[in-house]
């Protein structure tokens, strides 16, 4: 299969507008090392051979009707992200990739799915070890997303976390359950991270993009994470001793890159079950909303410095972690009291 990047898509990445305040998203500067999105339009069940960025899989369409959907290869980093949406049904087999391993969510479907023996439903994950063949049926319509990465680079992310460190553990087809109350979040997170960057909205800066990388990875993971993590692993850690640990390596970092909670717990060998009780018991609130707290006190001053403030909202806020800027702006204004774009506007008529 042939990838043709979106002339369209590209256009908007370079003209997209604001969503905070109607400001124009500058363009990609000089150094940027913005995801690169390859999008293609499905006419027929063979377009989908490359579902995921180095497949060769055999398509059969199962069901009568014109096989339409849309695939997406996103490039972040060494992260190879794919997304597809299509019907009718199909017959799917082969390797997914010979040399790494994909992790797989459906994120929509009308009707059933299966992989292997498996039956999947919205928000279940899959492991596809490399050199493995899969096979899968899908009925309706459906919408899926999967990550695509090397056994020692996932077992290095899942740092804290012993059974998924073992490099073992991504040889074994897999399929876990996310529990209900977490599978509609799972899945829009995803979801609204795709279509930022099906849109050109994206992170331009090194930091930026490892945080997007590092989000994506999570909310895969995240759901292997709650059925696999038991007690025993945890190390005994001081709730109040582990929150200093964290905050001391986010201001050891370099100024202005955002830290993913995956990191620290890579950083700091803990698993995110004890990161979290740590932090609820210390401040009373997750390590993830003490981390939003600190990247949106970030935003703020760089919005607060003339000289940066030139660099825009929208993109501030992208670099800094946000990829939804709806929430970004309820955050923001919920804490400091005013709009982002207010910020950026007494900054620029007021200069320190």
């Amino acid at each position: 299969m042939s990838d043709s990047l979106s002339e369209h898509s590209a256009e908007r990445q370079r003209s997209n507008s604001c969503e905070d305040g109607g400001l124009a998203l500058p363009g990609v500067r000089p150094n940027s090392v913005a995801p690169e999105v390859h999008i293609l339009r499905l006419q027929t069940a063979e377009d989908l051979r490359e579902a995921v960025r180095g497949a060769d899989l055999k398509i059969v369409q199962l069901a009568s009707g014109k096989f339409d959907g849309h695939l997406m290869h996103a490039q972040i980093g060494s992260l190879s992200l794919s997304t597809g949406d299509f019907g009718p049904d199909i017959r799917a087999r082969g390797v997914m990739n010979q040399d790494m391993v994909t992790i797989g969510m459906m994120l929509e479907s009308s009707g059933e799915v299966s992989q292997w023996d498996f039956e999947v439903v919205p928000g279940d994950v899959i492991v596809f070890p490399k050199s493995v063949e899969q096979e899968g049926r899908f009925t309706g319509h459906s919408r899926y997303a999967t990550i695509t990465l090397s056994e020692e680079a996932l077992a290095d992310f899942a740092a804290g976390e012993p059974i998924l460190q073992d490099p073992k553990f991504w040889t074994k087809i897999s399929r876990f359950h996310r529990s209900p109350s977490l599978r509609t979040g799972a899945c829009g997170e995803i979801a609204g991270k795709i279509e930022k960057l099906r849109g050109g909205a994206g992170p331009h800066c090194e930091a930026g993009v490892s945080y997007l990388k590092r989000s994506l990875i999570e909310a895969f993971i995240s759901g292997i994470v709650d059925e696999v993590s038991s007690e025993r692993y945890d190390r005994l850690f001081s709730g109040a001793k582990l929150v200093r640990d964290v905050e001391d390596y986010v201001d050891g970092v370099e100024i202005g890159r955002p830290v993913h909670i995956s990191e620290l717990c890579s950083a700091l060998t803990v698993s995110r079950r004890t990161l979290h009780r740590a932090f609820q018991h210390s401040l009373g609130l997750g390590p993830v909303a003490y981390l939003r707290l600190r990247r949106l006190a970030d935003v703020h001053r760089m919005l607060t410095v003339a000289d940066a403030a030139p660099a825009g909202v929208t993109q501030a806020a992208l670099d800094y972690g946000f990829t939804d800027l709806g929430r970004f702006a309820a955050f923001y204004k919920r804490i400091f009291g005013e709009v982002p774009s207010e910020t950026r506007h007494k900054a620029m008529s007021y200069p320190r």
